[in-house]
Protein backbone atom coordinates (compact mmCIF):
# COMPACT_ATOMS: atom_id res chain seq x y z
CA UNK A 1 0.00 0.00 0.00
CA UNK A 2 1.13 3.40 -0.99
CA UNK A 3 1.03 6.39 1.31
CA UNK A 4 1.18 10.03 -0.08
CA UNK A 5 2.43 12.46 2.69
CA UNK A 6 0.57 15.22 3.25
CA UNK A 7 2.10 18.35 4.36
CA UNK A 8 1.43 18.45 8.48
CA UNK A 9 2.28 15.20 8.46
CA UNK A 10 5.33 13.94 10.67
CA UNK A 11 6.35 10.79 9.92
CA UNK A 12 5.29 8.82 7.13
CA UNK A 13 6.23 5.15 6.29
CA UNK A 14 6.36 3.67 2.61
CA UNK A 15 6.77 -0.26 2.42
CA UNK A 16 9.06 -0.46 5.39
CA UNK A 17 10.60 -3.51 5.46
CA UNK A 18 13.34 -5.19 8.07
CA UNK A 19 15.14 -8.59 7.35
CA UNK A 20 17.51 -10.37 9.73
CA UNK A 21 19.74 -12.77 8.37
CA UNK A 22 19.91 -15.87 11.25
CA UNK A 23 22.82 -18.56 11.12
CA UNK A 24 21.10 -21.99 11.62
CA UNK A 25 24.42 -23.99 12.55
CA UNK A 26 27.19 -25.34 10.80
CA UNK A 27 26.98 -26.31 6.95
CA UNK A 28 23.62 -24.88 7.13
CA UNK A 29 22.96 -21.98 4.54
CA UNK A 30 21.55 -18.59 6.51
CA UNK A 31 18.23 -17.93 6.99
CA UNK A 32 16.03 -14.78 6.56
CA UNK A 33 13.51 -13.25 9.19
CA UNK A 34 11.11 -10.74 7.66
CA UNK A 35 10.68 -9.28 10.85
CA UNK A 36 9.29 -6.08 9.34
CA UNK A 37 7.30 -6.62 5.67
CA UNK A 38 5.79 -3.88 3.77
CA UNK A 39 4.32 -1.47 6.77
CA UNK A 40 3.05 1.83 5.42
CA UNK A 41 1.37 4.74 7.43
CA UNK A 42 1.15 8.47 8.35
CA UNK A 43 0.94 10.30 11.14
CA UNK A 44 0.02 13.20 11.89
CA UNK A 45 0.78 16.07 14.47
CA UNK A 46 -1.00 15.75 17.67
CA UNK A 47 -2.75 11.97 16.38
CA UNK A 48 -1.97 8.59 18.14
CA UNK A 49 -1.04 5.59 15.88
CA UNK A 50 -1.61 2.50 17.86
CA UNK A 51 0.93 -0.45 16.41
CA UNK A 52 -1.15 -3.56 17.74
CA UNK A 53 -0.86 -7.46 17.37
CA UNK A 54 0.95 -10.59 19.61
CA UNK A 55 4.49 -11.37 20.46
CA UNK A 56 6.78 -11.56 17.37
CA UNK A 57 4.24 -9.34 15.13
CA UNK A 58 6.94 -6.82 14.50
CA UNK A 59 6.14 -4.47 16.91
CA UNK A 60 9.49 -3.36 18.60
CA UNK A 61 11.14 -3.78 15.00
CA UNK A 62 8.62 -0.96 13.66
CA UNK A 63 9.55 0.99 16.68
CA UNK A 64 13.38 0.68 15.88
CA UNK A 65 13.35 1.61 12.64
CA UNK A 66 11.32 4.74 13.52
CA UNK A 67 13.77 5.34 15.69
CA UNK A 68 16.67 5.33 13.34
CA UNK A 69 18.05 2.79 15.95
CA UNK A 70 18.10 0.11 13.21
CA UNK A 71 18.02 0.87 9.45
CA UNK A 72 15.37 -0.45 7.12
CA UNK A 73 16.27 -3.15 4.65
CA UNK A 74 14.03 -0.97 2.26
CA UNK A 75 11.02 1.24 2.16
CA UNK A 76 11.23 4.81 2.94
CA UNK A 77 10.38 6.58 5.90
CA UNK A 78 10.08 10.55 6.53
CA UNK A 79 10.42 12.26 9.73
CA UNK A 80 8.25 15.84 9.31
CA UNK A 81 9.04 15.56 5.39
CA UNK A 82 12.77 14.94 5.50
CA UNK A 83 13.93 11.30 3.98
CA UNK A 84 15.99 9.47 6.14
CA UNK A 85 17.61 7.25 3.61
CA UNK A 86 20.38 9.55 1.95
CA UNK A 87 20.56 11.58 5.05
CA UNK A 88 23.39 13.50 6.00
CA UNK A 89 24.98 12.53 9.70
CA UNK A 90 23.71 16.33 10.39
CA UNK A 91 20.73 15.85 9.02
CA UNK A 92 20.06 12.36 11.28
CA UNK A 93 21.01 14.07 13.98
CA UNK A 94 18.22 16.54 14.06
CA UNK A 95 15.98 13.46 13.04
CA UNK A 96 16.70 11.95 16.25
CA UNK A 97 15.87 15.03 17.97
CA UNK A 98 12.95 14.85 16.61
CA UNK A 99 11.80 11.27 17.12
CA UNK A 100 12.27 10.40 20.55
CA UNK A 101 11.46 7.19 22.62
CA UNK A 102 10.22 6.12 25.92
CA UNK A 103 10.72 1.52 26.22
CA UNK A 104 8.92 -0.44 27.90
CA UNK A 105 10.36 -1.00 31.38
CA UNK A 106 10.89 2.17 33.30
CA UNK A 107 13.62 0.29 35.17
CA UNK A 108 15.98 -0.53 32.72
CA UNK A 109 15.93 2.75 30.96
CA UNK A 110 17.12 4.76 33.27
CA UNK A 111 20.94 4.67 34.97
CA UNK A 112 20.62 3.80 38.39
CA UNK A 113 24.30 5.73 38.99
CA UNK A 114 23.03 9.03 37.56
CA UNK A 115 20.76 11.29 39.32
CA UNK A 116 17.37 11.65 37.44
CA UNK A 117 18.32 15.54 36.86
CA UNK A 118 20.89 14.99 34.70
CA UNK A 119 19.48 11.98 33.07
CA UNK A 120 16.35 14.38 32.18
CA UNK A 121 18.56 17.12 31.00
CA UNK A 122 21.10 14.51 29.23
CA UNK A 123 19.07 15.48 26.04
CA UNK A 124 19.76 19.69 26.20
CA UNK A 125 23.35 18.85 27.41
CA UNK A 126 24.02 16.75 23.96
CA UNK A 127 21.93 18.59 21.36
CA UNK A 128 22.05 22.72 22.74
CA UNK A 129 24.32 24.81 23.73
CA UNK A 130 22.11 25.88 27.12
CA UNK A 131 23.94 26.94 30.40
CA UNK A 132 24.02 24.40 32.98
CA UNK A 133 21.66 27.07 34.89
CA UNK A 134 19.49 27.26 31.82
CA UNK A 135 19.32 23.50 31.36
CA UNK A 136 18.39 22.90 35.14
CA UNK A 137 15.57 25.41 35.05
CA UNK A 138 14.28 24.00 31.73
CA UNK A 139 14.24 20.21 33.42
CA UNK A 140 12.43 21.59 36.51
CA UNK A 141 9.98 23.07 34.32
CA UNK A 142 9.65 19.64 32.70
CA UNK A 143 9.40 17.19 35.84
CA UNK A 144 6.81 19.88 37.23
CA UNK A 145 5.10 18.97 34.08
CA UNK A 146 5.03 15.42 34.68
CA UNK A 147 4.13 15.24 38.76
CA UNK A 148 7.44 15.41 39.89
CA UNK A 149 8.80 17.63 42.74
CA UNK A 150 11.76 19.95 42.51
CA UNK A 151 13.47 17.56 45.60
CA UNK A 152 13.00 14.95 43.27
CA UNK A 153 16.20 15.99 40.62
CA UNK A 154 19.21 14.90 42.76
CA UNK A 155 17.71 11.79 43.61
CA UNK A 156 18.52 8.32 41.92
CA UNK A 157 16.08 5.93 40.34
CA UNK A 158 15.69 3.26 42.75
CA UNK A 159 14.18 5.72 44.82
CA UNK A 160 11.18 6.29 42.63
CA UNK A 161 7.98 3.86 41.96
CA UNK A 162 7.74 2.56 38.60
CA UNK A 163 5.16 5.12 37.66
CA UNK A 164 7.60 7.74 38.90
CA UNK A 165 10.37 6.43 36.93
CA UNK A 166 8.15 5.56 33.82
CA UNK A 167 7.38 9.47 34.36
CA UNK A 168 11.00 10.17 34.29
CA UNK A 169 11.81 8.69 31.11
CA UNK A 170 8.86 10.25 29.23
CA UNK A 171 10.31 13.84 30.29
CA UNK A 172 13.65 13.06 29.22
CA UNK A 173 11.93 11.97 25.96
CA UNK A 174 10.05 15.32 26.07
CA UNK A 175 12.84 17.49 26.73
CA UNK A 176 13.68 18.24 23.21
CA UNK A 177 9.80 19.09 22.79
CA UNK A 178 10.16 15.87 19.66
CA UNK A 179 7.58 15.74 16.76
CA UNK A 180 7.11 12.01 17.67
CA UNK A 181 7.04 9.93 20.36
CA UNK A 182 7.41 6.35 19.73
CA UNK A 183 6.30 4.76 22.86
CA UNK A 184 7.01 0.82 23.42
CA UNK A 185 4.31 -0.84 25.81
CA UNK A 186 4.96 2.10 28.21
CA UNK A 187 2.37 1.22 30.72
CA UNK A 188 2.93 -3.41 30.51
CA UNK A 189 5.31 -3.21 33.17
CA UNK A 190 3.33 -0.74 35.71
CA UNK A 191 0.23 -1.75 38.51
CA UNK A 192 -3.07 -1.75 36.82
CA UNK A 193 -3.64 1.02 39.35
CA UNK A 194 -1.12 3.03 37.87
CA UNK A 195 -1.25 2.76 34.39
CA UNK A 196 -4.45 5.05 33.88
CA UNK A 197 -2.47 7.73 35.46
CA UNK A 198 0.89 7.35 32.70
CA UNK A 199 -1.73 7.02 30.20
CA UNK A 200 -3.30 10.19 31.15
CA UNK A 201 0.01 12.34 31.52
CA UNK A 202 0.98 11.02 28.22
CA UNK A 203 -2.13 12.48 26.55
CA UNK A 204 -1.42 15.74 28.28
CA UNK A 205 1.74 16.32 26.83
CA UNK A 206 0.77 15.01 23.79
CA UNK A 207 -2.05 18.39 23.88
CA UNK A 208 0.71 20.60 25.17
CA UNK A 209 3.64 20.02 22.23
CA UNK A 210 0.94 18.63 19.44
CA UNK A 211 3.55 15.59 19.27
CA UNK A 212 2.46 12.51 17.17
CA UNK A 213 2.79 9.72 18.81
CA UNK A 214 3.35 5.92 17.59
CA UNK A 215 1.86 3.68 20.79
CA UNK A 216 2.77 0.39 20.52
CA UNK A 217 0.66 -2.31 22.66
CA UNK A 218 -0.93 -5.58 22.96
CA UNK A 219 -3.79 -4.45 25.08
CA UNK A 220 -6.31 -3.34 23.47
CA UNK A 221 -8.05 -1.78 26.65
CA UNK A 222 -5.28 0.87 26.88
CA UNK A 223 -5.28 1.67 22.90
CA UNK A 224 -9.11 2.31 22.65
CA UNK A 225 -8.94 5.56 25.18
CA UNK A 226 -5.45 6.65 23.53
CA UNK A 227 -5.61 6.10 19.88
CA UNK A 228 -6.68 7.78 16.69
CA UNK A 229 -5.93 5.27 14.35
CA UNK A 230 -4.73 1.66 14.62
CA UNK A 231 -2.58 -0.61 12.94
CA UNK A 232 -2.98 -4.42 13.26
CA UNK A 233 0.02 -6.55 12.79
CA UNK A 234 0.64 -10.19 12.23
CA UNK A 235 3.91 -11.53 11.23
CA UNK A 236 5.72 -7.84 10.38
CA UNK A 237 2.94 -7.68 8.19
CA UNK A 238 -0.52 -4.98 8.36
CA UNK A 239 -3.88 -6.73 8.17
CA UNK A 240 -6.26 -4.10 9.29
CA UNK A 241 -5.28 -0.19 9.84
CA UNK A 242 -8.09 2.64 9.98
CA UNK A 243 -9.71 4.89 12.47
CA UNK A 244 -10.06 3.69 16.13
CA UNK A 245 -13.46 3.99 16.75
CA UNK A 246 -14.09 1.86 12.65
CA UNK A 247 -11.71 -0.96 14.18
CA UNK A 248 -13.39 -1.52 17.30
CA UNK A 249 -16.66 -0.88 16.15
CA UNK A 250 -16.65 -3.39 13.69
CA UNK A 251 -13.54 -4.94 13.15
CA UNK A 252 -12.89 -7.02 9.54
CA UNK A 253 -10.32 -8.83 9.25
CA UNK A 254 -10.66 -12.27 11.54
CA UNK A 255 -7.41 -11.68 13.52
CA UNK A 256 -8.40 -8.34 14.45
CA UNK A 257 -12.00 -10.12 15.28
CA UNK A 258 -10.42 -12.56 17.56
CA UNK A 259 -7.67 -10.12 19.25
CA UNK A 260 -10.78 -7.76 19.99
CA UNK A 261 -13.22 -10.78 21.25
CA UNK A 262 -10.00 -11.82 23.89
CA UNK A 263 -9.99 -8.48 25.39
CA UNK A 264 -11.49 -8.12 28.99
CA UNK A 265 -14.44 -5.53 29.42
CA UNK A 266 -16.65 -4.60 32.03
CA UNK A 267 -20.02 -5.04 30.35
CA UNK A 268 -19.32 -8.18 28.11
CA UNK A 269 -21.93 -8.81 25.35
CA UNK A 270 -23.59 -12.32 26.17
CA UNK A 271 -24.95 -12.19 22.52
CA UNK A 272 -21.09 -11.83 20.94
CA UNK A 273 -19.22 -15.45 21.06
CA UNK A 274 -15.91 -15.76 22.25
CA UNK A 275 -13.15 -16.01 19.10
CA UNK A 276 -10.92 -18.57 20.17
CA UNK A 277 -7.68 -18.98 17.66
CA UNK A 278 -5.85 -22.51 17.63
CA UNK A 279 -2.30 -22.89 16.68
CA UNK A 280 0.72 -20.61 17.74
CA UNK A 281 1.83 -17.63 15.55
CA UNK A 282 3.73 -19.01 12.79
CA UNK A 283 8.04 -19.64 12.26
CA UNK A 284 9.16 -16.58 11.13
CA UNK A 285 11.98 -18.25 9.33
CA UNK A 286 9.92 -20.54 7.60
CA UNK A 287 6.29 -18.70 7.04
CA UNK A 288 3.37 -19.83 5.45
CA UNK A 289 2.38 -19.46 1.75
CA UNK A 290 -0.40 -17.36 1.10
CA UNK A 291 -2.25 -15.65 4.10
CA UNK A 292 0.14 -15.90 7.15
CA UNK A 293 -2.66 -15.68 9.04
CA UNK A 294 -4.54 -18.77 7.03
CA UNK A 295 -3.39 -21.81 9.51
CA UNK A 296 -5.71 -20.63 12.15
CA UNK A 297 -8.45 -18.54 10.35
CA UNK A 298 -11.89 -20.42 10.58
CA UNK A 299 -13.26 -18.85 6.77
CA UNK A 300 -10.03 -19.92 5.26
CA UNK A 301 -10.49 -20.96 1.59
CA UNK A 302 -7.77 -22.63 -0.69
CA UNK A 303 -7.21 -19.10 -2.21
CA UNK A 304 -5.77 -17.93 1.11
CA UNK A 305 -3.40 -20.98 1.16
CA UNK A 306 -1.93 -20.20 -2.03
CA UNK A 307 -2.12 -15.88 -2.64
CA UNK A 308 -1.66 -13.07 -0.32
CA UNK A 309 -3.61 -10.78 -0.02
CA UNK A 310 -2.63 -7.25 -0.27
CA UNK A 311 -3.95 -4.10 1.83
CA UNK A 312 -7.41 -2.60 0.33
CA UNK A 313 -9.68 -0.06 0.92
CA UNK A 314 -13.07 -1.75 2.32
CA UNK A 315 -15.28 0.06 4.68
CA UNK A 316 -13.30 2.90 5.44
CA UNK A 317 -9.77 1.11 6.18
CA UNK A 318 -7.15 -0.82 4.87
CA UNK A 319 -8.19 -4.40 5.42
CA UNK A 320 -5.67 -7.52 3.81
CA UNK A 321 -8.82 -10.45 3.61
CA UNK A 322 -9.67 -12.16 0.45
CA UNK A 323 -13.06 -12.32 2.27
CA UNK A 324 -13.70 -9.53 4.22
CA UNK A 325 -17.08 -8.68 2.27
CA UNK A 326 -18.31 -12.47 2.56
CA UNK A 327 -17.71 -13.12 6.65
CA UNK A 328 -18.83 -9.53 7.33
CA UNK A 329 -21.64 -9.52 5.56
Amino acid sequence: MSVIATTDAVLTARDLTRHYSVSRGLFQPAASVQALNGVSFELQAGKTLAVVGESGCGKSTLARALTLIEEPSSGSLQIAGQEVAGASRAERKQLRRDVQMVFQNPYASLNPRQKVGDQIGEPLLINTQLSRLERRDKVQAMMQQVGLRPEHYQRYPHMFSGGQRQRIALARAMMLQPKVLVADEPTSALDVSIQAQVLNLFMDLQEEFNTGYVFISHNLSVVRHVADDVLVMYLGRPVEMGPSEHIYSRPLHPYTQALLSATPTIHPDPNKPKIKLSGELPNPLSPPSGCAFHQRCPYATERCHSELPQLRLLEARQVACHHAETING
